[in-house]
């Protein structure tokens, strides 16, 4: 997956230098001629049934180990004196954490190099090395992380590239060493694997060494590479001198995922009348589950809650919704920065200060417009008597839910902005018998559903049949439950929508991958709180971008449901929804996800 983090100034200056401080250990490549003396490049079979890789570089020796079977992988480096080989070798996450994990190397080979036997130093695994040629390797799979941390100051771990190559990460002491991989099919040679040997620089954000090829793969380059954390992420830039090769890498966190889906479920059953859960990674649904009652016995029979059961969404609707209006925009080749005065008709009145008022404020709850409430009375009055007061409230962040309701105009008057105006003006802005606020609340829902959902096959309804949830309140479930309204459709923008958890994540999948909007667009919503709550850091992972939704009550009893949407790293997102209010367990909704998450982690 790619790495979606915006390269900062900072990063690209520590990185470049980085890469200054690297030059002075640039290794030459050999010529062909010189390659074909050196009788150290070659792949060895180890006494246990392990593989080393080994590269000779003048008198410097490279290596890579691994033994899929025993579940270890080490790289190590050394030089060359006679026919000994003094170095080191580190433990990386390619394989478990052994006990004794890194330490001294001393070799000595023997044949012209077609042995090698361990002379002394820590034991690394076998202690007899025989050549061998590269069709008696199986070429193993990447795979997930052995071990690995979280931390900044400890990059442990697996990371990803931009161009799918697979990093494995070690650092020990002021040592950080790495072995990559090139994508490349199940037993198929890698076009190449690198050994990466360097320390962190001053500035404690920024990597400095030499990366050396390895005859896993196809090619034998070698150059000064360098690395830089981005920002407060674990993300980095990569660079090796000369090479085009991967750029970025992001972390690739193992988890257990049981351990993740047993978080959600085992908080949440018997706390809630019914929920249902989603977990995908990459676009691939790895996890989901549900439990208790989409319906109670006292709405006609008891009914079971599935992950097929449609269910509110409530205010994670905004994020679909805000994905909506900035499609729209960007088709006209405007932003969020953009003022909405030239969007709306002239026969709308418009209050103080207006002409300044962006759709950026109105993403992110800093419109200054009145908390006008949109659930009763007429959907499409309450807003013009919104616009009709203009930006009144105090500057800040206030969280004005129906202030998204003004998106179900403002899609179709972006999409359509002459045949809208008109339509509005031939209405002289006047709602009646329902006529106006009906017409534009299907191009919104059409576009919504044409133009975001149904492209990535994610589907969802405001008046659900069938498998669908009503709402209750967990603390008295004698209350009847509360069904969806007819008229959520025009109602929709803050709200209203159901969808099943599998579609919703289906939605959200596609959003994190680029593929309903750029990933730098995706990045920049997460970021801005443009359609999300916010980003909840401080995390095992770092941050987690988050939105949650409450349903209300239209006739006050104390009945509703709970959703929350999260983007984990990795590519993993959640979506979690629960048909009850006033539950059982403790903490937010989204709490329950970053903690499952968290507790998933290996």
């Amino acid at each position: 997956m790619l790495v979606r983090t915006i390269l900062s100034c900072v990063a690209v200056a520590v990185l470049g230098a980085t890469l200054s401080g690297a030059a002075a250990g640039t290794v030459s490549a050999p010529t062909g001629e010189e390659q074909r003396l050196l009788p150290l490049t070659r792949i060895y079979r180890g006494e246990d049934g392990s593989v080393l890789y080994l590269r000779q570089l003048g008198n410097a020796v490279y290596g890579f180990g691994e033994h899929p079977g025993l579940k270890y992988a080490y790289v190590l480096t050394g030089s060359i004196s006679g026919d000994q080989i003094a170095g080191k070798w580190w433990d990386v996450p390619k394989g478990k954490l052994r006990r004794v994990n890194a330490g001294a190397l001393q070799l000595r080979f023997t044949q012209a190099g077609a042995r090698v036997v361990r002379t002394g130093g820590t034991d690394l695994g076998p202690d007899v090395f025989t050549a061998i040629p590269p069709t008696a390797v199986p070429w193993p799979n990447m795979q997930v992380a052995g071990f690995q941390a979280t931390a900044q100051n400890d990059l442990d771990g697996v990371f990803e590239g931009d161009d799918a190559s697979r990093h494995y990460v070690r650092e020990f002491g002021a040592d950080t060493v790495w072995v990559a991989e090139r994508s490349s099919q199940p037993g198929e040679r890698p076009g190449w694997a690198t050994v990466f040997i360097g320390k962190r620089d001053g500035s404690s954000t920024g990597f400095a060494g030499t990366s050396v090829d390895v005859p896993k793969g196809l090619e034998l380059e070698s150059a000064p590479f360098g690395a830089a954390l981005v920002g407060a992420t674990r993300d980095l830039i990569v660079s090796q001198a000369g090479l085009q090769r991967t750029k970025r890498l992001e972390p690739d966190y193992a988890l257990d995922w049981d351990r993740f889906a047993s978080g959600i479920g085992s908080t949440l059953t018997g706390r809630t009348v019914g929920y249902a859960y989603a977990i995908a990674r990459d676009g691939a649904f790895i996890r989901s589950g549900a439990g208790g009652s989409r319906r109670l016995s006292i709405d006609g029979g008891s009914r079971t809650f599935t992950t097929d059961t449609q269910a509110q969404t409530a205010s994670a609707a905004k994020t679909i919704n805000a994905t909506a209006l900035i499609m729209a925009l960007r088709a006209r080749g405007l932003t969020v920065d953009s003022t909405v005065k030239g969007f709306l008709p002239k026969c709308l009145k418009l209050g103080k200060n207006m002409s300044t008022l962006t759709f950026r404020h109105i993403l992110t709850h800093t419109s200054q417009l009145p908390l006008v409430g949109c659930n009763g009375g007429s959907p499409f009055d309450c807003l013009v008597k919104m616009l009709a007061e203009g930006r009144t409230q105090p500057p800040g962040n206030v969280y004005n839910t129906h202030a998204y309701d003004l998106l179900r105009w403002f899609v179709p008057l972006i999409n359509e902005t002459a045949g809208m105006k008109q339509q509005f003006e031939s209405f002289k802005c006047k709602n009646s018998s329902g006529v106006l606020n009906r017409k534009v609340s299907e191009k919104f829902n059409r576009y919504l559903f044409d133009k975001v959902l149904d492209p990535v096959g994610a589907r969802a309804s405001y008046y659900p049949s069938g498998d669908f949830s009503l709402n209750y309140d967990f603390a008295d479930r004698t209350k009847k439950g509360e069904a969806p309204r007819v008229d959520y459709s025009e109602r929709a923008g803050s709200g209203k929508l159901t969808m099943s958890v599998l579609h919703y994540v289906r939605f959200l999948s596609a959003l994190e991958a680029g593929e309903i909007l750029p990933t730098s667009v995706v990045e920049s919503m997460k970021s801005g709180r443009l359609g999300f709550d916010s980003t909840w850091g401080g995390r095992a992972a770092g941050g987690y971008p988050w939105k949650n939704g409450g349903c209300p009550d239209f006739e006050n009893k104390g009945r509703g449901c709970q959703t929350a949407a999260m983007i984990f790293p990795s590519g993993i997102v959640a979506y979690v929804a629960v048909n009850s209010k006033n539950n059982g367990f403790s903490g937010s909704i989204q709490g329950v996800l970053a903690a499952a998450f968290d507790a998933g982690l290996k």
